[in-house]
């Protein structure tokens, strides 16, 4: 599944396994597949990915929206942490 994390600095795409987020709604891991859908992410709050390779990884997105799609996943963050 790709990650796509796009800042006004950088655009960067990155072959994930899953990825975890806080969002307005509540916390959930988005893996290969998933139903479609838009929501904002909770401000100040680590996300953490993990590459295929094994290697976990986290973000602090100082706010900013996460669009899923079943193939991909567009992290869309004003600024982080």
């Amino acid at each position: 599944m790709e990650l796509k994390i796009i800042t006004p600095e950088k655009k960067e795409t990155l072959e994930v396994a899953w990825v975890e987020v806080e969002t307005l709604a509540g916390g959930f891991v988005i893996l290969p597949g998933h139903a479609p859908m838009v929501a904002t992410l909770k401000p100040d709050i680590d996300l953490v990915y993990c590459l295929t390779s094994g290697k976990q990884e986290t973000l602090c997105p100082a706010g900013g929206t996460v669009e899923v799609a079943r193939k991909e996943v567009k992290l869309l963050i004003t600024a982080v942490i």
